[in-house]
């Protein structure tokens, strides 16, 4: 369970620029040069970013203060290996990102000192590096994380969930994508992943991240190692409240926690006509890839709300300055990110 304890509630309030940060990852957070936690979408990143659109600057950012209330808010890749934040942090809490044993340790003290928490990637790498003969091979994935089992990295991460820095680990990336992770994927294999993670790391949840399509993969099995389940939400699934409520069912019947992701790159309303140019309602500039749009400032408050009320963490897929630097979309999530610091905060196991 996470439980921040009273030294990190009285960290000192740090200030820090949103701006000038160079990137030591790409936009995406991706470690071994990798797109980390995709969900579906492949991502356009060919260069570490730099913050420095000053079209709709971001006041001088106030760090949060690490609390055991509130749901974690944040988005997919927003440090840097170095130990900086892309952007801001504030309003968001929280980062879902790719980690190396070479930094995992200065990163997670980084994130402390901002009040910050943190979904690790340990295993973010292509998948093809997992497979032997086009089949998932689990001894891969274990000798990946076996590289995490030092003891500065085992007692720095025991202290990061011990006080509430460290929410989990993401371990997959979308299992049920067959062409990506082999044939031989199934829920017990990644039971057996979690097992052996929790073996090395017996107070840090493990946990496995599925797209749209995911809720319906293997539906008559059920996790029982896994401590929770992220699932990803585009406006081209339908109702964001039967989403929501079908994802609780599913947790509620396999035992885990849940934990809800927003495509805000390709999430939008898709631009069918041949145009591609994202300009029409629920619609806010062209996606990664055609026909998809961005999502709306709108549409992040009203969805942000609707699933990370009942999530033990809501991230957006992904840092893009760009989409980040936007006046109405940061004012949207300082709206969902007010929702959420009034909620209970859930462990996501």
């Amino acid at each position: 369970m996470i439980h921040a304890r009273a030294h990190v509630r009285r960290l000192t309030r740090l200030r820090f620029s949103a701006f000038g940060i160079v990137a030591a990852l790409a936009a995406g957070g991706a470690c071994d040069n990798t797109d980390p936690l995709a969900n579906s979408e492949p991502t356009d990143v060919s260069a570490p970013v730099a913050v420095t659109d000053a079209a709709a600057p971001v006041e001088s950012i106030e760090t949060a203060s690490a609390s055991t209330r509130g749901v974690p808010f944040g988005a997919f890749g927003l440090w840097s290996s170095s130990g900086n934040t892309l952007w801001g942090p504030k309003p968001l809490t929280n980062a879902q990102n790719c980690v190396a044993p070479s930094y995992i340790v200065r990163l997670i003290s980084a994130a402390r000192s901002q009040g910050q928490s943190l979904l690790l990637q340990m295993t973010c790498a292509d998948p093809s590096q997992f497979k032997s003969g086009g089949k998932f091979d689990l001894n891969k994935w274990k000798s990946k994380m076996n590289q995490f089992n030092t003891s500065t990295i085992r007692n720095a991460i025991a202290a990061g969930v011990a006080d509430g820095t460290v929410i989990g680990n993401s371990m997959f990336d979308e299992p049920e994508r067959s062409t990506t992770w082999g044939t031989a994927m199934t829920k017990a294999v990644i039971d057996n992943a979690a097992a052996y993670g929790k073996s090395l790391f017996p107070t840090l949840p493990m946990g496995v991240s599925h797209g749209g399509g995911g809720l319906n993969w293997q539906s008559s099995t059920r996790y029982t190692k896994v401590d929770y389940v992220n699932y990803q939400y585009s406006t081209r699934l339908g109702s964001v409240t039967s989403f929501r409520d079908a994802v609780l069912a599913r947790g509620q019947r396999d035992g885990t926690a849940i934990s809800f992701s927003l495509n805000v790159l390709n999430g939008g309303k898709q631009d069918t006509d041949g145009s591609w140019t994202c300009s029409g309602a629920g619609q806010a500039g062209v996606g990664t890839r055609r026909p998809n749009c961005r999502m709306t400032a709108d549409q992040l408050r009203d969805y942000g709300r609707t699933l990370g009320s009942s999530a033990c963490q809501l991230v957006m897929w992904r840092f893009d300055s760009k989409w980040f630097s936007r006046s109405d979309n940061q004012q949207a999530m300082r709206d969902v990110a007010s929702t959420l610091a009034a909620k209970s905060r859930r462990a996501c196991k």
